[in-house]
């Protein structure tokens, strides 16, 4: 293949393939965007239009050169390519004419329609041209190609069809077989040109599968978003011959940033560099533009400073888990550079992509908030989706949107609405396991090209977010069949593959956990794949041990009880260091509730009596307020029927 030919869009090619052995093409895809063709038998011009003109110019100067070409649709009606410009040459509507009349002549229309019924509303538009098209199809004289658009909008429904609709697709699907080849001399060559229809259409599967399915006469091309070739001669086209832009812009970035996008978005990027020519300085922050609406980066704005100091700022609310902070902090300066995915070549990957892994309540939902603290300065800019939530499999409708036609199709989905709010943004999806399998699939194409089409058809970008999972699979041993945990019999617990008091170094939670998570991925779900898409980027979390929970209680549970009973009523709480060792005495060695199981049993034994003592003062009317309350010990039940603890205290 030349290097002419390799820059011609591949459906182009397709067309010219199957327009040499088919009879009747099925066009489908991207046919509402703007195409990028060329012109002229030497295809040496370019130029922009709509796939009509495209296939007008593709069926009239380089495939066949036919002598009638014609496009229908309903509101237009018939619609036909212009004169080749020869001499004598006849007006295309009176070949028509010609054409229909001489078909009629020597194929009756009884012979075409036999015995079949006739159309319920002969007068019918639609019915009118399908039937002089396929007279037309079945003529030996003049090459015929006729186009019909809006083929998706021609049905109700492809199960469902009522009787006209189904007729003029059963004439369609005979005329596929009826068409047929003109012969035709030029100079001293003879040449057989095949009378073509073709039918455009959204989706190949909005036409009835009758008409394609079987038939050797029918093929179908579809018309995909442009490839870097196309995206890249698009810009070689209309942005090397101006020189500023040419100067401003490197035209391979704007090829990696632009992909997935259409020729229609190409031609607005187009447009805004002209009218904003000293806005922007990179290719980058003109894409970012046109994607989000924004021209300042939050990650371009991001204080060096508090990144170098990533470790140190996230450790101050996720105590004991060194390991996991320190790979985030990595990603975290890898996604500040801008070198997410540079390993692949790729400049639309998320800006990270992190799997936390590890037993509940250690810190997994804590560390997501405390990178968008880090890097958005807010925790707002947390989404978090509970995938318990989605166990369906109609659910992914609730993420992405419902498609056209289906009940709040209007209202987009929830996932991509938070992102087109707003792009900067940590999403977290939460317990990922719990979430159906089919849901699982939407990620990949997130992870692979930073870009996901929400059910109204709009482009949703993820390349300036930080998607986070997290998950335990690693932590319990699974049924292989169903992924669910094994249960011990005889205790009624599932039972534990990864066991804190038996795996009490790091690096044999890390080896258990990434075995568990990579046997869950490609044994269970099935889905090695999305595995493989996550990559290195798994970040396992140790068990919580005794000195941080200690920790956690002091510089965290503690603190926190304190600082909001001082917000709201303006006494000063303190806990002597008596109170924690009760309370850790009361843990003994169990550790695997993690932080959270200490915050909860924080709440019984601390605060619940705390709230009962300050509920009685308020009664009172005694005056709290600049006053001091130290609780310097914490007293057991009395009973076992009256199951609660009490505090002693001094008001001071």
């Amino acid at each position: 293949m030349t290097q002419q030919e390799n820059q011609i869009p591949r459906w182009i090619r397709e067309i010219e393939r199957l327009s040499t052995f088919k009879s009747q093409l099925y066009i489908h895809g991207n046919i509402k965007d703007t195409m990028l063709y060329p012109v002229g038998e030497d295809r040496k011009m370019w130029t922009l239009g709509p796939i009509r003109e495209a296939l007008f110019e593709l069926y009239k100067n380089q495939i066949g050169k036919y002598d009638l070409i014609a496009a229908y649709n309903t509101i237009d009606g018939m619609v036909f390519a212009g004169n080749t410009g020869k001499p004598d040459e006849k007006k295309p509507e009176d070949l028509f004419t010609e054409v229909l009349n001489s078909a009629a002549k020597t194929q009756p229309q009884t012979k075409l329609l036999g015995n079949a019924p006739q159309a319920v509303q002969p007068q019918d538009p639609i019915d009118q041209a399908i039937n002089q098209m396929r007279l037309c199809l079945s003529n030996r004289n003049k090459s015929v190609l006729f186009i019909i658009e809006n083929g998706s909008q021609l049905l109700t429904s492809p199960i469902n069809m009522p009787q006209n609709e189904r007729s003029n697709f059963l004439r369609l699907l005979k005329a596929s077989a009826e068409s047929q080849q003109v012969a035709s001399v030029d100079g001293n060559d003879r040449k057989v040109t095949q009378n073509m229809l073709l039918i455009l259409c959204d989706k190949l599967t909005d036409l009835p599968t009758w008409l394609y399915l079987g038939n050797p006469y029918s093929g179908s091309v579809e018309i995909e978003t442009p490839y870097n070739y196309e995206r890249q001669k698009f810009f070689s086209l209309f942005f090397s011959n101006d020189k500023v832009m040419n100067e401003r812009f490197d035209q391979k970035e704007l090829v990696d940033l632009s992909d997935g996008m259409t020729i229609r978005d190409l031609c607005g990027i187009r447009m805004m560099a002209r009218k904003n020519d000293s806005k922007f300085t990179k290719a980058k922050s003109l894409i970012d533009c046109f994607k989000y609406g924004i021209t300042d980066s939050e990650w371009d704005n991001l204080d060096w400073n508090r990144m170098d100091k990533a470790e140190e700022i996230l450790s101050q609310r996720v105590i004991g888990q060194p390991a996991a902070v320190n790979a985030v902090a990595d990603v975290l300066r890898r996604a500040r550079l801008g070198l997410s995915g540079a390993q692949h070549s790729s400049n639309t990957k998320p800006r990270g992509i992190l799997f936390f892994a590890g037993p509940t309540g250690v810190g997994k939902t804590e560390l997501a908030k405390a990178i968008s603290e880090l890097v958005f300065r807010t925790e707002d800019a947390c989404i978090r989706f509970d995938m318990s939530e989605y166990s369906q499999s109609q659910s992914d409708q609730r993420l992405l949107g419902a498609p056209p036609g289906y009940v709040g199709y209007e209202e987009g989905g929830q996932l991509t609405n938070r992102v087109k709010k707003n792009p900067f943004s940590v999403l977290l999806f939460d317990e990922i396991e719990k979430a159906h399998p089919t849901i699982l699939d939407k990620f990949l194409q997130i992870l692979e090209d930073g870009r996901m089409t929400d059910g109204r058809g709009d482009t949703v970008y993820f390349s300036e977010s930080i998607i986070i999972f997290t998950s335990n699979v690693g932590i319990y041993q699974l049924d292989q069949n169903t992924g669910r945990p094994l249960v011990n019999p005889l205790t009624g617990q599932p039972k534990l593959q990864i066991d804190p008091n038996i795996d009490t170094d790091y690096e044999s939670v890390k080896d258990k956990m990434l075995d568990g998570v990579s046997n869950y991925f490609k044994h269970v779900l099935g889905r090695p794949e999305l595995l493989n898409r996550i990559g290195q980027n798994i970040v396992v979390f140790d068990f919580v041990r005794l000195p941080m929970l200690r920790k956690i209680l002091e510089n965290k549970t503690l603190k926190s009880i304190s600082s909001q009973i001082k917000d709201k009523w303006k006494i000063d709480v303190q806990f002597s260091p008596e109170v924690i060792d009760n309370v850790m005495e009361i843990v003994g060695t169990d550790i695997s509730a993690g932080g959270r199981g200490m915050g909860n049993l924080a709440e019984k034994l601390i605060l619940n009596p705390l709230a009962r003592i300050l509920f009685e003062l308020i009664g009172k009317n005694i005056e709290l307020t600049g006053k001091s309350m130290k609780i310097s010990r914490l007293i057991p039940p009395a009973t076992q029927e009256i199951n609660r603890y009490e505090l002693e205290w001094e008001l001071i």
